[in-house]
C-alpha cells in the first residue's frame, strides 16, 4: 500500500488532503448547527415575554351555560339530513363564562368559546359531539389561552385533550375532564379539570 502512496503525485495528494479536510470541516459546521438550533427550543422561559408561565399540573373552573342565551347559537349549522340520520352534522357556537368556583356570581375568570358538531349518525337521543374550545383565561396572574378539544357524551365525565396554548400556557399539552355538575331547567353548569403534562 505504501508503494502506491509514493507515486501519486504530490500536487494530486495535497488536493485530496484539503479536500477530505474541507468534508470534514462542513460535516463538523453541518453538526454545530444542528445542535445550536437545537438547544434554542429549550430557552428558558424565564426570558419569553407576557405573563409568568403557568407550571402547575392542575387547573380547575367552573363554565356557566345559560340556555336560550345569545351566548349559545343552537343553530349555526342544521342537520345534514334529519329525516335519515337524526341530528349529525347540527353545530352550535357558544360563549360562556368562566368562574373560579360553582356560583354563577363568583369572581370570572375568563371566556369560553368554540363549537360543537353532532356526530352521531344515527337518529337516537344519545348525545355526541365533536366540541373545539379556546379558554381565554386571566385571573390576575396567569393570563393566555388554552385550547382543548375532544368528544362530548351524554354520560359525564368526557375526557379532553389539551393540544395548545399561548401566553402563560405557550405549548400547553395534557388532557381534563368536563364535567356536568349543575342542571336545573335553562342553567347549566360544567366542571372543567384541567391536567398538564410537562417534558
Amino acid at each position: 500500500m505504501a508503494a502506491v502512496l509514493t507515486r501519486i503525485d504530490p500536487s494530486a495528494s495535497m488536493m485530496i488532503l484539503a479536500l477530505v479536510s474541507g468534508l470534514l470541516i462542513h460535516h463538523a459546521s453541518q453538526n454545530a448547527v444542528a445542535v445550536d438550533s437545537g438547544s434554542s427550543c429549550n430557552s428558558d422561559s424565564a426570558k419569553w415575554p407576557g405573563p409568568p408561565p403557568f407550571r402547575e399540573c392542575r387547573l380547575q373552573y367552573y363554565v356557566q351555560v345559560v340556555v336560550g342565551d345569545v351566548s349559545l347559537n343552537q343553530n349555526l349549522l342544521p342537520p345534514l339530513n334529519q329525516s335519515y340520520s337524526g341530528p349529525f352534522g347540527h353545530a352550535e357556537l357558544f360563549a360562556f363564562n368562566a368562574t373560579e368556583k360553582p356560583e354563577q356570581a363568583s369572581t370570572r375568570i375568563g371566556f369560553v368559546r368554540g363549537f360543537t358538531i353532532d356526530s352521531a349518525y344515527k337518529a337516537s337521543d344519545i348525545v355526541d359531539l365533536i366540541e373545539v374550545e379556546l379558554i381565554s383565561y386571566d385571573d390576575g396572574k396567569y393570563k393566555g389561552t388554552i385550547q382543548i378539544q375532544g368528544e362530548i357524551r351524554a354520560i359525564s365525565p368526557n375526557e379532553v385533550a389539551i393540544v395548545g396554548g399561548t401566553g402563560s400556557f405557550r405549548g400547553a399539552r395534557g388532557f381534563g375532564f368536563i364535567e356536568r355538575v349543575l342542571f336545573d331547567g335553562p342553567y347549566r353548569r360544567f366542571h372543567h379539570d384541567l391536567h398538564f403534562i410537562y417534558n
